[in-house]
């Protein structure tokens, strides 16, 4: 997938949807942004964990020591946390 994207006049730019849907970003997501000659590579900076297809589940590999039950419960409480932030300011 390839996009041409516009820098503002604050040196910010903005990945298309569909490229941070495909990467799985949200707002907060570290991206780690690297020179490679005349390019400028970015890549999610990963927490070393990887979901994977078992059968019909979706299950989260991490590495030694990771804990999935609590880090599921933060994913939820800064989701629930975006909802209220969303409803307040209405």
């Amino acid at each position: 997938m390839t996009a041409t994207i516009t820098i503002d006049s604050s040196g910010r730019l903005v990945l298309p949807k569909a490229m941070r849907d495909a990467l799985h970003l949200r707002p907060g997501s570290k991206l780690r942004a690297e020179i490679i000659g005349d390019k400028i590579s970015l890549g999610s900076e990963s927490s070393g964990l990887i979901v994977e297809k078992r059968g019909n589940r979706r299950v989260i590999v991490g590495p030694p020591g990771f804990d999935a039950v609590k880090a599921i419960a933060e994913s939820r409480k800064e989701h629930e946390d975006r909802i209220l932030a969303f409803r307040n300011r209405k």
